[in-house]
């Protein structure tokens, strides 16, 4: 039901314009049926030789005036409609989205903002033991660092979108960030995955290494989110003619072909946000998109045989 209720101004809409067709139909055949009657009136006064006060008008010369008038109205109509109901269906799906990225965000952050009360409540008991303190207290960094991380990835689209995000370019080696990140995936959100690299020992170039550790880290969440545990995620670093290429790939159930047109875009998720299991905003393939056109590289999704994803982001070698 939810995702029926904003096709009720889409018929609404449909049926107006088709109201106003008709009508414009209805008045031009009344107009050229009122002119033939004036015309047959003319004749009769002229056969009883009676001047027609108002000048004799073919109706033809009518015809051709009100189909000339009404194809300039009916081209104008039928753009203003157009663009008026792309519009309309702009501001319904982003209205959509942003319903469901409210869903998300709210599940998002009302699962670890739980889980630090309990936390909380355990630490104040009193003689807990050391070890238990400890176990605790680490997963409340755990807790406090994924609000962090989902803080983060809200300002970053938004300023993305303003594109407001400073690029800081410098020489970047990024064989070893490659190798950085998967070790800290390997310790969190990639611990029931097994990460495979093929990455060579050194890869420098010149790009923003806080952007190319974003793309990277958002890739590879995606793929861990979307694959069943204990499947393998590939990772393959190269450079040709100037451009690294990062290639990410999964064995999950891959990208609905209906979903593949939207994908990076800001707050979108396939599916119904109600039912989803997944976790996320619909921001990691946005911020993506985004970065690494500011880079002046791009992403590519590619889906696999007979399952899975792959996706490949290019990073030009920056003046």
């Amino acid at each position: 039901m939810t995702r029926q209720a904003p096709r009720t101004p889409v018929v609404l809409f449909g049926f107006l314009a088709l109201y106003i067709l008709l009508q414009s139909a209805w008045w031009m055949w009344l107009l050229l049926s009122k002119d033939r009657d004036i015309f047959a009136l003319q004749q009769q006064l002229a056969t009883q030789g009676i001047t027609p006060l108002m000048p004799v008008r073919l109706p033809r010369h009518t015809l051709m005036m009100v189909l000339g008038e009404g194809l300039v109205f009916l081209v104008l109509l039928l753009l203003a409609l157009w663009t008026t109901f792309r519009t309309m269906r702009h501001e319904l799906s982003l209205a959509r989205q942003q319903r469901d990225f409210l869903m998300a965000a709210s599940h998002e952050l009302r699962t670890p903002i739980a889980a630090l009360k309990l936390h909380l409540q355990t630490m104040e008991r009193p003689g807990l033991k050391a070890d238990l303190k400890e176990t605790v207290s680490g997963h409340m960094r755990s807790d406090v660092e994924r609000l962090h991380t989902l803080t983060e990835q809200i300002l970053l689209a938004s300023r993305l979108e303003e594109h407001a995000v400073a690029l800081h370019i410098q020489p970047v080696d990024l064989a070893a960030a490659t190798r950085a990140i998967l070790e800290e995936a390997r310790s969190s959100y990639a611990r029931h995955h097994v990460l495979e690299a093929d990455v060579p020992a050194s890869l420098p170039v010149r790009t923003d290494p806080a952007s190319y550790r974003s793309v990277l880290v958002n890739l590879l969440e995606n793929a861990c989110k979307y694959s069943v545990p204990g499947s393998t995620v590939s990772v393959e670093l190269s450079l040709a003619n100037s451009i690294a290429r990062l290639r990410v790939e999964d064995n999950g159930p891959g990208i609905a072909e209906e979903d593949r047109a939207r994908m990076f875009s800001k707050f979108y998720r396939g599916g119904n946000e109600a039912t989803r299991s997944t976790k996320g905003t619909g921001l990691g393939l946005f911020i993506v998109r985004r970065l690494l056109e500011d880079l002046g590289g791009r992403v590519v999704y590619r889906p696999g045989t007979p399952r899975g994803s792959t996706f490949t982001a290019t990073f030009p070698d920056c003046p």
